[in-house]
């Protein structure tokens, strides 16, 4: 598993190089079906300004019962309204992340090719609390280990036992 780090107070950044060439990775981002597979389902990315939506729905990544924290998430679906920032294919996403005015942050991908793999760097940045930046590391580093496994064409069914992992290790790391 490889973690990120806190990079200021509001700021989260996690890379990782994954084994894949540059146009599949960013398919898996701005495609809804493939997106589904190890993160959300929803609106397919088009272009810069789009208004979208995710369908979270974590029964279509892992069959494994989440942990008691994250209990409302067996149960069905949510819907999160977002705004595309920036729709550079296939080397830049940016987007907004969250609902409404208030508790908005900004999730920045940026791809490198690197051979026949791609470096990913995810920078999300503007968030409210130490504690919710701790929540989207663990989230995050958790949904990216569910893309390598995808990715490499394996069947990810490790996703919450991922996310605890992640979680613990975040908050021994990140003070708060």
């Amino acid at each position: 598993m490889q973690l990120g780090q806190a990079i200021t107070s509001d700021t989260f950044r996690l890379e990782r190089t994954l084994k894949a060439p540059i146009e599949r990775v960013w398919s898996y981002f701005v495609d809804a079906d493939k997106r589904s597979r190890w993160f959300t389902a929803g609106d397919t990315l088009t272009a810069n300004g789009q208004r979208f939506a995710f369908n979270f729905g974590h029964h279509r990544i892992t069959n494994e019962n989440p942990p008691a924290r994250w209990a409302q998430m067996e149960c069905g679906e949510f819907t999160m309204q977002s705004r595309v920032l920036a729709f550079e294919p296939p080397r830049l996403l940016a987007i907004t992340w969250g609902d409404g005015d208030e508790h908005v942050s900004e999730v920045r991908f940026e791809f490198t090719p690197v051979g026949e793999e791609t470096l990913l760097v995810l920078t999300h940045s503007k968030i409210d609390t130490i504690g919710s930046l701790r929540d989207f590391a663990g989230g995050w580093t958790a949904h990216f280990e569910t893309l390598a496994h995808v990715l490499a064409d394996g069947k990810a069914n490790r996703f919450w036992a991922d996310v605890v992992k992640a979680h613990e290790l975040y908050e021994q790391s990140i003070p708060g």
